[in-house]
């Protein structure tokens, strides 16, 4: 099997180093990226001092009323809110510590009477309202109604008719986010299953890296190995010569896609 190796990784991470801005951010500063390269050097022993500069400046970006605003206009307040949460959490930050306590009350306020949290697209929230719902689980807070309405709304949105006809940035992270917490239907992980075997291929012939990635990382949620390792393999070998990886094969090098990449071959999305 083909997963990840050190050299792929390390070149990733000292990537994602170099790419660091002096303010500890990186790209233009979005909350939801920066997240992302910090896990990703805080799960492959990347430089001390930038894991420490990226958290600090994670945490820098926290508005008073508790919310991680975003700015690249790619991700909503609520889902650079959720992952931002989930990212200090790997910093050793509990629910006791002020920005994880603020983020969380935000978060609860900030849900819709439905149950969900409010996507890109307000018919399709399924995205964010199930990793807002993996951010509350993180911090233990699966009791609440809030919660359980939030899982009753993203179980309804994966079993409607032509949820897997969507584009795979649509369907991992629903899939994935339930799974992580506990909630995914067993024949909603047989579809997707299903829909990754027809999905990989493409995306590989297509140079879509980032569907790959995403693909990858949701596979090795339930520990799925054979197509797991096909995509891994795939993304081992279009890696750029910086270490890098853009969103398709040739591409620019972007710290968003390689922190993706680095996730998604150590199961850690």
């Amino acid at each position: 099997m083909t997963f990840a190796t050190p050299d792929t990784l390390r070149s990733a991470t000292r990537y994602l180093e170099k790419t660091q801005h002096a303010d500890g951010s990186w790209a233009d500063g979005d909350p939801f990226v920066c997240a992302r390269g910090c896990a990703a050097l805080a799960a492959y022993d990347g430089d001390e001092m930038a894991k420490v500069a990226g958290r600090d400046y994670l945490e820098r970006l926290q508005a008073e009323d508790g919310h991680f605003p975003g700015k690249s206009g790619m991700y909503t307040d609520a889902a650079c809110t959720a992952y931002a949460l989930i990212v200090l959490n790997r910093f050793h930050y509990s629910k006791a510590s002020l920005p994880v306590s603020r983020g969380l009350l935000w978060l609860l306020e900030a849900q819709n009477p439905d149950g969900s949290w409010r996507g890109r697209n307000a018919n399709k929230n399924a995205y964010t309202t199930s990793l807002c719902l993996r951010a509350l689980h993180t911090f233990y807070l699966y009791g609440l109604a809030k919660y359980r309405k939030g899982v009753a709304h993203v179980l309804e949105k994966v079993g409607a008719p032509g949820f897997f006809d969507e584009p795979v940035s649509h369907v991992y992270a629903p899939v994935l986010n339930l799974r992580r917490i506990d909630q995914l239907p067993a024949d909603i992980e047989t579809s997707f299953l299903a829909y990754a075997e027809t999905r990989a291929g493409k995306a590989i012939e297509a140079g879509q890296i980032a569907d790959v990635a995403y693909l990858a990382g949701t596979l090795g949620a339930p520990g799925e190995s054979r197509l797991r390792s096909r995509c891994t393999g795939w993304l081992q070998e279009v890696q750029n010569p910086d270490g890098g990886f853009g969103k398709e094969k040739g591409a620019v090098s972007d710290p968003n896609w390689t922190a993706l990449v680095v996730l998604a071959m150590g199961d850690l999305l």
